[in-house]
C-alpha cells in the first residue's frame, strides 16, 4: 500500500526546513512531490525512505575509503 507524506512531515523526517527541501526537490535526485489537489502537495513514504537509505549508503562508502 503506498502511503503518502505531507510536506511538514517529509521535513521532519529529513531533518531540513520547507525552504530546504523544495531546494533539494529541484536540484538533486530527491524524489518528487505529488499534486493532491489544489495546493496541497505530499510525498510516497517509500520514495522518501529509499533516498534516506541511498544517502547512508553513500556515508558508509565514503568513510570506508578514507
Amino acid at each position: 500500500m503506498l502511503r503518502v507524506i505531507r510536506i511538514q512531515d517529509v521535513c521532519d523526517k529529513i531533518a531540513l526546513s520547507r525552504t530546504s527541501l523544495w531546494r533539494l526537490c529541484k536540484t538533486t535526485d530527491f524524489p518528487r512531490p505529488i499534486q493532491l489537489g489544489g495546493r496541497v502537495a505530499g510525498f510516497l513514504e517509500h520514495e522518501i525512505d529509499a533516498w534516506l537509505e541511498q544517502q547512508a549508503a553513500q556515508r558508509t562508502k565514503a568513510q570506508e575509503v578514507k
